[in-house]
């Protein structure tokens, strides 16, 4: 016999209603995450990019400046600038950020430590290469051996956020900047 019974029953409604439920908790779920792990993805890159900026920035600085002076710290060139006069660029850590000119370089990292080897030529590849260019012992390279650098290899010591969870993350970024020395 064919009941004449339209509509639905109550539990099936609340079942249809849990089942709904169910299904959109997990789409919104997935969606949080898809989410999350886009804008990790977008620091991430952000990052990344930040760095290779300044991987340009200390390449063209080097190979275009003068260098004027390196300390363990810092180091400071000139750069022509045409007809007008030349600039004078400091790149060096300043309030735990790197800095160029005072501008701060890779936002997103605050620097814990950080120390700088001058290589140059004629160095002996067994000694420290502080024993043989800083003879009066001031942290800095004398100036009868600026005109022999050749390289500097910036060491970074740094925190960022880590991705994706933003929880901070200790990194070791090393820096090879070539030279084209004083004057």
């Amino acid at each position: 016999m064919i009941s004449g019974r339209r509509g639905v029953t109550l539990i099936e409604l609340l079942v249809a209603m849990a089942l709904a439920g169910l299904v959109a908790t997990f789409v919104v779920g997935w969606i949080l995450h898809a989410a999350k792990m886009s804008h990790a993805s977008q620091a991430r890159d952000d990052r990344d990019q930040d760095l290779a900026l300044v991987r340009k920035g200390l390449f063209e600085d080097g190979t275009r400046g003068h260098v004027l002076e390196v300390s363990t710290g810092s180091w400071t060139l000139e750069r022509s600038r045409g007809n007008a006069p030349p600039d004078t660029v400091r790149w060096s850590v300043e309030d735990g950020f790197l800095a160029r000119a005072g501008a701060r370089e890779l936002p997103s990292d605050s620097v814990l430590d950080s120390w700088i080897v001058p290589r140059f030529s004629g160095e002996d590849p067994n000694a420290d290469p502080w024993s043989q260019c800083d003879l009066n012992l001031d942290g800095r390279v004398d100036d009868e051996f600026l005109y022999r650098l050749t390289s500097l290899e910036w060491t970074l010591h740094v925190r960022h956020p880590g991705f994706p969870n933003g929880e901070p993350v200790d990194d070791t970024i090393r820096l090879a900047i070539p030279l084209q020395g004083p004057g």
